[in-house]
């Protein structure tokens, strides 16, 4: 049976990203892990992201998306910034990460493994790459960022996409939900 939801309505929790970036093989993998997440990147965005493109002065990262199409994007979090800066060190072109997008697919599924978590998504058997992607478009907008935001910072050419993707609510918004219920609420009353 084919889920009613799509794969964008699935996403993690910050606890959830906070377990992957405390199960990686080491710290290249956790500043891999947080570009994924806090720059919404996608794979083949963070294996062409090169030094020259980030500038750690204005705090912001140059992004060459989908067919060459470029965007800035700000740094979220502190964190992120100063363990991107640390990764970097003296360096002033070439590529962040010498990586392959296979080995960065690799690198999720593996800090899934270490963590026990599982892909949300019951089509999928993995934690992947595009999940964290989906999961910081969540995270904004529960947190009130405004759609125009989101879809900047995602990259997306039409508002369409931002909205048809994550204009509704996610599946983990919505246990979100039930979980702020006043446990004493019952839907149906007890059958006796």
């Amino acid at each position: 049976m084919k889920s009613q939801l799509k794969r964008g309505q699935f996403s993690l929790s910050e606890q959830e990203i906070t377990q992957l970036l405390m199960n990686t093989m080491g710290f290249r993998d956790r500043v891999i892990l947080k570009c994924l997440y806090f720059g919404g990147l996608r794979v083949s965005e963070v294996a062409g992201l090169r030094v020259e493109n980030i500038d750690f002065t204005r705090k912001t990262i140059r992004v060459i998306g989908k067919g060459a199409k470029e965007r800035v994007i700000p740094f979220l979090d502190l964190g992120f910034y100063l363990d991107l800066k640390q990764y970097i060190g003296e360096r002033k072109q070439g590529f962040v990460f010498d990586v392959k997008k296979r080995m960065i697919q690799i690198i999720c599924q593996v800090a899934g493994e270490m963590a026990k978590l599982k892909n949300p998504c019951s089509e999928l058997k993995h934690i992947n790459a595009h999940l964290f992607r989906h999961s910081i478009a969540r995270y904004l907008k529960a947190h009130g960022y405004p759609m125009e935001f989101i879809q900047n910072f995602l990259g997306h050419a039409q508002m369409a996409t931002t909205s048809d993707t994550y204009g509704t609510i996610g599946l983990h918004e919505m246990q979100m939900i039930i979980a702020n219920k006043k446990q004493d609420e019952n839907l149906l009353p007890m059958l006796k």
